[in-house]
């Protein structure tokens, strides 16, 4: 999406968090020579996308961290948020910096289980590599946890490595999505079929607490309806929770009960005329897809322009989201689905997903080269 109004030299527009949405609205605004300042605790993007091929891949995490120093130089502030001040319009930073804005956008997304680090790069790279030797010597291994990074995740080890036994354990009636259509959860169904993944629904562990995740070891896995699951390794795949962090505090009063930010038509915070926010931490849209995100971000580029020339803007709409899920099941199969639930050819979701988690994709964007294997 393009713009069709400069952005007044004079506005700092500060965003914070560089996710997907994030760094995909900083990268635009930076071609329209805004002055545009984004903040994020960590040192790297993390590529969450491709976590899942980590998991099986010795040397995959090393390339799945892309540092922003690079591709965004003086217009990166690596630093924790831990205030918001809407009247004076600053925001803070641990360690007692400010930064002053015109315009403030809030991309914090989520975290979870595989998304929650601040780790610096180098650590990071260690947690992930430990996964993928743990995964190396076990030889049963249950996931907990069936939506979309859990089925995925079995699916990665369900190919790499067909003869270890895998169990996936999720508490709905149905893989990755409660309400999905027929036609796409007996694809996914099949795939697993055929990957030998033996699969409980509708129970919930019970020991969950007592179970390490990610850890070489021995266990016994009990649900709630008395099914008990011997496994060498457990891997929590559990959801996601809105990453609140920084502005929890700072912006209560304009939060949902599950930490979503508010939001009128044009994605900004309710009742703050000149704060945005875009993916999982906005309620705009119930589909909480890095792509998804991307969109929100691509809307923004068009439209902060116009706000900050005294222009209407155009009214954000879900209408644009094209896809409800596109699913890898390891490196040479995968599911896509629309919206109005149409199942499109296998071929296009390898192509653009499976074989190489987009990995090529987001150093392009980010004007970096991928690391080469040792």
């Amino acid at each position: 999406m393009g713009s069709s109004a400069s952005v007044p030299a004079d506005k700092h527009i500060v965003i914070i968090g560089c996710g997907y949405g994030g760094k995909e609205l900083a990268l635009a605004l930076i071609k329209l020579n805004a002055n545009v300042t984004v903040v994020d605790a960590k040192e790297y993007f993390h590529h969450n996308v491709a976590s899942v091929r980590a998991v099986v891949e010795e040397d995959y995490a090393r390339k799945m961290f892309i540092p922003y120093a690079p591709t965004f130089g003086d217009h990166f502030r690596k630093g924790k948020v831990t205030g918001i001040d809407v009247t004076a319009k600053k925001v803070s930073l641990e360690g007692g910096d400010v930064i002053s804005y015109d315009v403030l956008i809030i991309a914090t997304g989520s975290t979870g289980p595989m998304k929650e680090w601040t780790l610096s790069r180098e650590d990071a790279v260690k947690k992930y590599s430990h996964y993928s030797a743990e995964v190396n010597k076990s030889k049963s291994i249950v996931l907990i946890g069936g939506g979309a990074v859990g089925t995925e995740i079995a699916a990665e080890i369900g190919t790499d490595f067909p003869h270890k036994k895998v169990t996936l354990i999720h508490g709905g009636a149905q893989l990755v999505l409660p309400n999905a259509p027929s036609n796409f959860t007996c694809k996914v169904n099949c795939i697993v079929k055929q990957m030998n993944i033996h699969v409980i629904l509708n129970e919930l562990v019970e020991n969950l607490a007592d179970l390490p995740d990610g850890v070489h070891g021995s266990y016994q896995v009990k649900t709630n309806k008395g099914s008990t699951v011997d496994a060498d390794l457990v891997i929590k795949a559990t959801g996601l929770k809105v990453n609140t962090t920084a502005y929890a505090n700072s912006l209560a009063d304009h939060m949902n009960d599950s930490g979503t930010l508010r939001v009128n038509e044009f994605l900004q915070v309710d009742g703050c005329k000149d704060v945005f926010a875009i993916g999982d931490c906005t309620d705009a849209s119930a589909a909480k897809l890095a792509y998804v995100a991307i969109l929100q971000a691509q809307y923004l580029a068009t439209n902060l322009p116009k706000q900050l020339n005294g222009l209407p803007m155009q009214p954000w709409s879900n209408d644009c989201i094209k896809y409800l899920i596109g699913l890898s099941m390891g490196r040479n199969r995968g599911v896509v689905c629309t919206v109005g639930g149409w199942m499109l050819p296998e071929f296009i979701i390898v192509y653009a997903k499976s074989r190489d988690m987009m990995l090529a994709r987001f150093y392009s964007e980010m004007n970096q080269k991928i690391p080469e294997s040792k």
